[in-house]
C-alpha cells in the first residue's frame, strides 16, 4: 500500500468518526428527552428538527470528504496540494535537520498520451507510482510520501537521510530499471533531481530549482552509477565531443566503379590514456550508464557541423549514421533534431538514420508512427543487421513498417558459400525489395563474395574489397 493510500484511509476514518459521534450524542438526547419529559408536540417537533439537522450534517461531511481527498485520482499518490503542503511542513520543521526533496519526471509522458490515449497514460502513471514505491521499499525506504505535482512529474520526501550519494544511487537504479523494463511494453524515459531540505524556506523556489535540474541536459552525464576509470574518461570525452568520423562509401552493385553518393559514418572517440576507441568499444559504457540520448545529441551536433562542410563541396551526397533505438523512440530527441537542423541550416534529406534492434519491438503501431514521422521530416531510415538471430526484421514488414534501405547481418556474408545461408539471404533480399526497400550487403572484402552476390544483385555493397573508410580531409 502506498503511504498516500494509508493516509487517505486515516482521513476517511476520521471523517467517519466525525459523522458517527454526533449520532451517538443524538441518541443520548433522545433518551434524555423521553425519560425526563412527557412527549409533547413541541418536544416532538424539536426532535424532528434535530434529525433534519443531523441528516444535513451527514451529507455535508460526505460531500466535504470527497472534496478533501488527499490522493490523486489517477495515480493514488498524494495530489499536488497535499505534497506541496507536506514539503512545507518538512522544510519548516527544524527538528528534522537532514533530508531531501526529490523530483522524478517521466519525460515522454506527452508522447505516451499522444500515441496511446489518456486512459493508457493514466494506467502507466498509476503503475509507475506502484513500481517506484515497491522499489524504494525493497531498498529500505518505507512510507515515503510520493505526490503527483503535475502531468508526469512526481515529488518525494526523504526524511532523516544524510547521504545524498547513496540516495542518488538508489534513484538512478530505479530510473535505469524502469527504462529497461518499461510499463505495459511502453518505454518509459525518466530523469530526476535531488535537493537538500535546507536549500530554501519557500517551496516554490525548491520546486523551481528541481525543475531546472531535471531540464539540464548535462545532468544525464553527471549521474553515472558506479563508474570505472574508463567510464569517467569516456564520459568526459563525450562531453568534450572528442569524436572522429570516418566515411565509408556504399557502391552501386550494378556499377561499383560509379562515383559513390552514399556514405556510412564510423564514429570513434578519442580517450585520454587509451587513444582512439571504435564505436563498439565505448558503446557498452554509454549504454551501461544510461546516456544514449545525450551521446547521440552530442555526436550528431559534431557530425552535422562536419557534414555541412562536406555538403558545401558535394551537394548531392547522403550519409548514414547509427543512433540508438532509445534515442529514436524518444520524443524529445526528435524535437532536438528539428532544432539542430534549423540551427545548422542542414537539409534532412542528406541524413539516413541506421537502427538496430536487439529484439523485436512489438509496439508495432507506435513504431510505425515514429518511422513515418521521421520520414515526413525528410530523413531516410536504414534497418541494420536485417536477418540477425534475435531480430529478423520481417515482423516490421508484416506490419507495413517500411525502410529505405535494409542492411544484412554479418553472418550471411561470413557464410556466403554455405548454401543454406545464401538461400536465406537471397530470400530476405527479395522480400525487402518487394516491400520497396533497397538492399545493402556490407563487409565484402573478397572477390568470391562479389561473385556469389551476382545471383540476387543487391542494390549496394560496401567493404574493403573496394575501399577503406576515410576522414573528411581524404574526401
Amino acid at each position: 500500500m502506498l503511504y498516500s493510500e494509508f493516509k487517505e484511509r486515516q482521513n476517511r476514518f476520521s471523517t467517519a468518526l466525525k459523522i458517527g459521534a454526533p449520532f451517538l450524542g443524538l441518541i443520548i438526547v433522545y433518551m434524555s428527552v423521553f425519560s425526563i419529559f412527557d412527549i409533547e408536540d413541541n418536544n416532538f417537533i424539536l426532535l424532528l428538527l434535530f434529525i433534519f439537522v443531523y441528516v444535513y450534517y451527514i451529507f455535508y461531511m460526505i460531500y466535504k470528504g470527497f472534496q478533501t481527498s488527499l490522493i490523486d485520482k489517477h495515480t493514488n499518490a498524494f495530489n499536488s496540494y497535499e505534497i506541496i503542503e507536506a514539503i512545507e511542513k518538512f522544510i519548516y520543521k527544524k527538528s528534522l535537520k537532514d533530508g531531501f526533496i526529490v523530483m522524478i519526471n517521466i519525460t515522454n509522458i506527452f508522447y505516451i498520451e499522444e500515441q496511446y490515449g489518456i486512459w493508457t497514460r493514466n494506467q502507466v502513471l498509476k503503475k509507475f507510482v506502484e513500481k517506484l514505491n515497491m522499489y524504494l521499499t525493497s531498498c529500505g525506504f518505507k512510507n515515503i510520501p510520493i505526490g503527483r505535482y503535475q502531468s508526469g512529474i512526481f515529488l518525494l520526501i526523504f526524511k532523516n537521510i544524510k547521504n545524498k550519494k547513496s540516495l542518488n544511487h538508489v534513484l538512478t537504479g530505479f530510473c535505469k530499471e524502469i527504462k529497461s523494463n518499461g510499463i505495459f511494453k511502453i518505454e518509459i524515459d525518466t530523469n530526476k533531481a535531488i535537493i537538500e531540505k535546507n536549500y530554501d524556506d519557500k517551496v516554490r523556489n525548491i520546486i523551481a530549482k528541481l525543475m531546472n535540474i531535471t531540464n539540464n541536459i548535462e545532468n544525464d552525464l553527471q549521474d553515472i552509477l558506479k563508474p570505472t576509470e574508463l567510464d569517467i574518461l569516456i564520459r568526459n570525452a563525450v562531453s568534450s565531443q572528442n569524436f572522429t568520423f570516418l566515411y565509408h562509401a556504399l557502391h552501386n552493385f550494378a556499377n561499383h566503379f560509379e562515383l559513390p553518393k552514399i556514405f556510412t559514418i564510423n564514429v570513434k572517440l578519442s580517450i585520454d590514456n587509451y587513444g582512439i576507441l571504435p564505436y563498439s568499444q565505448f558503446l557498452y559504457s554509454v549504454k551501461k550508464n544510461g546516456y544514449e540520448i545525450k551521446f547521440d545529441q552530442l555526436m550528431l551536433s559534431a557530425l552535422f557541423k562536419e557534414i555541412k562542410v562536406v555538403l558545401s563541396r558535394y551537394k548531392d551526397l547522403k550519409f548514414i549514421v547509427k543512433i540508438s533505438a532509445v534515442s529514436f523512440r524518444n520524443r524529445g530527441f526528435l524535437i532536438f533534431l528539428k532544432e539542430l537542423l534549423k540551427d545548422m541550416e542542414l537539409n534532412s534529406s542528406a541524413i539516413y538514420f541506421s537502427l538496430h534492434e536487439n529484439k523485436i519491438y512489438d509496439e508495432f503501431d507506435r513504431f510505425k508512427a515514429i518511422v513515418d514521422e521521421y520520414k515526413e521530416l525528410g530523413f531516410g531510415i536504414v534497418f541494420d543487421q536485417f536477418g540477425a538471430l534475435e531480430n529478423t526484421g520481417v515482423e516490421y514488414l508484416k506490419h507495413n513498417i517500411k525502410f529505405d534501405i535494409v542492411s544484412f547481418d554479418l553472418d550471411f556474408v561470413k557464410n556466403i558459400e554455405n548454401k543454406n545461408y545464401f538461400q536465406v539471404l537471397k530470400s530476405l533480399a527479395d522480400l525487402a525489395k518487394m516491400f520497396g526497400s533497397k538492399t545493402l550487403v556490407k563487409f565484402v572484402d573478397k572477390e568470391f563474395m562479389m561473385n556469389a552476390l551476382n545471383d540476387f544483385k543487391p542494390d549496394f555493397v560496401q567493404g574493403f574489397l573496394f575501399d577503406k573508410p576515410v576522414d573528411m580531409h581524404e574526401f
